[in-house]
């Protein structure tokens, strides 16, 4: 049985350190000779996240230098700073802060209003978020929300009374407080989902930008940290080809094996996380195994034809596992098709 030890993914292999400082020495934004925090550590660790961390130092700098209170602006970005070294040493996290931050600061200059259409900030699509305002007069606002969690989702109809930089809405088991920040809207939600009008697993908390259109998607392998470089992204893309995609559809929730002391006999130190939609598990749902040096091994579900079947999809980008299961994925497939017996197509 699989244990859940939900992500954020733990970062492995921080012994690479000293092979990789060399690299994030030019890439991050700050001195790793200096790096103190497990954060900052992680970071110049992974030339990738501290190529990310480079992006941010330069577009902080260009936000800064545009600001009309540089003062507030440095306070949010020390508050952000906190924020992100609470993620410590995991990689998925702090590519997701970073990724956000990023999108976060293409917005923060605009002028605060609180009518208009927000989007929440996710990198991930399953998390994504929609709000609504209109005001009412000077000290009331009506609002449409909504919002996913996995497949699950959630919306929420509600006049909230403004008082100074912030709106309150308050029904009996759910309250949310709404928060002028930085030109962009804070959601802070209390109660559960049920009381708030969601399924299971949603929540309308986060950080809202200005945007009528949805934001950009910046969902991979990457920005989930299942892959560690771009290379090892291409090579991804080259082996699933289609099923990329599908792959990606397979994951709102991450459990991370390895840290949970899931250990393979056949692929000894490789990487193995267990994914699933949440609310379509029994569709939506993949392991994906990664060794020290790259290699891959992913079995998903995939729904074909016009009977909308249910089949395993198996693939390795290792020439001599083409033709059998290693362990891990021999038991996560005995684990999901519990009860059912699925058709297993070994992919080339």
């Amino acid at each position: 049985m699989f244990s859940a030890f939900i992500r954020p993914l733990q970062v492995s292999g921080l012994a690479l350190a000293a092979l990789t400082c060399a690299t994030a020495l030019q890439a991050s934004s700050f001195d790793c000779r200096k790096a103190a925090s497990a954060s900052e550590k992680a970071i110049c660790a992974d030339p990738y996240t501290a190529g990310l961390d480079r992006q941010l130092g330069e577009a902080w700098t260009a936000t800064l230098a545009q600001s009309r209170d540089p003062k507030a602006l440095r306070l949010d970005q020390r508050q952000w700073l906190r924020e992100r070294d609470q993620c410590a040493a995991q990689l998925a996290c702090l590519r997701g802060a970073y990724l956000s931050r990023l999108s976060v600061l293409r917005y923060i200059n605009l002028p605060f209003n609180w009518q208009g259409t927000w989007q929440r900030v996710s990198i991930s699509p399953f998390y994504a978020g929609d709000l609504v305002i209109q005001q009412q007069g000077t000290d009331r606002l009506s609002f449409d929300l909504s919002a996913m969690g996995g497949a699950n989702s959630g919306a929420l109809h509600g006049k909230a009374r403004i008082k100074g930089g912030q709106a309150s809405y308050s029904v009996e088991g759910c309250t949310l407080v709404f928060r002028a920040r930085q030109g962009l809207l804070e959601v802070d939600q209390q109660g559960d989902a049920f009381a708030c009008g969601a399924g299971s697993g949603v929540v309308y908390d986060g950080l809202y930008v200005p945007s009528k259109q949805a934001l950009a998607n910046q969902y991979s392998l990457l920005s989930i940290a299942l892959v560690r470089t771009e290379s090892e992204d291409r090579q991804a893309r080259q082996l699933l080809k289609d099923d990329y995609q599908t792959l990606l559809d397979s994951g709102s929730v991450f459990v991370d094996q390895t840290a949970a002391g899931q250990t393979s006999a056949d692929l000894p130190g490789a990487e193995v996380t267990d994914m699933w939609l949440r609310g379509l598990a029994d569709t939506n749902a993949a392991i994906f195994v990664r060794s020290a040096q790259g290699q891959l091994w992913v079995a998903l579900l995939k729904v074909t034809g016009p009977g909308d079947e249910v089949r395993v999809r198996y693939y390795t980008s290792v020439p001599e596992w083409k033709e059998s299961l290693p362990d891990v994925v021999q038991n996560w497939y005995e684990e999901r098709t519990k009860g059912k017996r699925l058709e297993v197509d070994m992919m080339p």
